[in-house]
């Protein structure tokens, strides 16, 4: 579910592990008819590869996605595209030679996306969450609405291998799925959103005062508070209250439904952070980390959300 760690990406051997440069090199001219003069490796998440790529001036990112995330980084290339249509950049993909977005990496996928201008945000500051709010709510507005039987990624669930690994962690998740189911999705408004959004998503141009959204890899068709809650969790619970301001202010949704929703969604965002932390260890997957404490650390950071927020559930 997440896709987000400080450490650079590893390859695996199920990757292009020879010479992954070369590799990327030789795409990007085979299918973009573009000869770069410098591809550097990005930090990324635990799942993508990402580089920077380079040609004389111009820059672009290069990104890699494994076989179980292309369905949704391919609707989110859509998703990106739309929203540079409408004035707000999104790292959209560059088309290539034959019209395609996309290209096989090994056993991966991988595009070539637009470079966006910007730095990216922290979310420190209150002047920063008013941009972040206000900015996700004029994506959303943009992408307009959806209900969630369409064809896209969508529903709400959590995969239930794995729960075993921690005695506390199946009763949580049966009690979160319960209140999801108190909530009435069915009531809420649905649409495209990001999917795993975070300060450093939203890239702030200095000189034009536009504020990008980038890495939708992990979009799909869910209910737009969702896409609120996850910044909640990423940001911690003080910047709440001037988010759901700014973004309510924004007009996508109101305010009754935003403190209906936050909570059961915040609740289901740090259940998914779980089973996916869960997940890596019964596997002993360590993509994208430097050791199996990243995984724990993951995991206990789930623990404690529900752990602290007894009373509340």
């Amino acid at each position: 579910m997440a896709d987000r760690c400080s450490s650079p990406d590893h390859t695996t051997e199920d990757e292009p592990t020879s010479r992954p440069l070369r590799s990327v090199a030789r795409l990007l001219a085979e299918h973009w008819a573009l000869h770069a003069t410098d591809i550097t490796p990005l930090e990324g998440g635990m799942n993508s590869l990402t580089w920077e790529v380079r040609s004389q001036s111009n820059r672009w990112v290069a990104k890699a996605v494994p076989p179980e995330a292309e369905d949704a980084f391919v609707f989110g290339l859509g998703l990106a595209t739309r929203l540079e249509e409408t004035g707000i950049p999104a790292g959209a993909p560059v088309a290539t030679a034959d019209g395609r977005s996309v290209v096989p990496f090994g056993r991966r996928t991988m595009a070539l996306l637009r470079w966006v201008e910007g730095r990216g945000l922290t979310g420190e500051s209150h002047t920063e969450l008013d941009v972040m709010g206000t900015t996700l709510a004029r994506a959303h507005r943009a992408l307009g609405l959806q209900d969630g039987t369409a064809t896209a990624p969508t529903g709400l669930y959590l995969p239930s291998e794995h729960l075993d690994v921690r005695p506390w962690l199946r009763p949580v998740i049966t009690k979160v799925m319960a209140r999801l189911e108190e909530l009435d999705l069915r009531s809420l408004t649905w649409g495209p959103v990001h999917g795993d959004l975070a300060a450093d998503v939203f890239r702030l141009d200095q000189v034009s005062g536009v504020c990008g959204m980038i890495d939708w890899s992990g979009a799909g068709i869910w209910p737009r508070a969702y896409d609120l809650a996850a910044l909640v969790m990423y940001q911690g619970a003080h910047a709440m209250r001037p988010l759901i301001d700014a973004y309510a202010a924004g007009g996508a949704l109101t305010h009754d439904e935003i403190e209906r929703a936050l909570h059961p969604l915040l609740d289901y965002r740090w259940a998914g952070q779980a089973v996916y932390f869960a997940g890596r260890i019964a596997r002993g997957d360590l993509t994208g980390i430097d050791g199996p404490e990243v995984n724990e650390a993951g995991l206990e950071a789930a623990r404690r959300w529900f752990t602290d927020h007894t009373d509340d559930h």
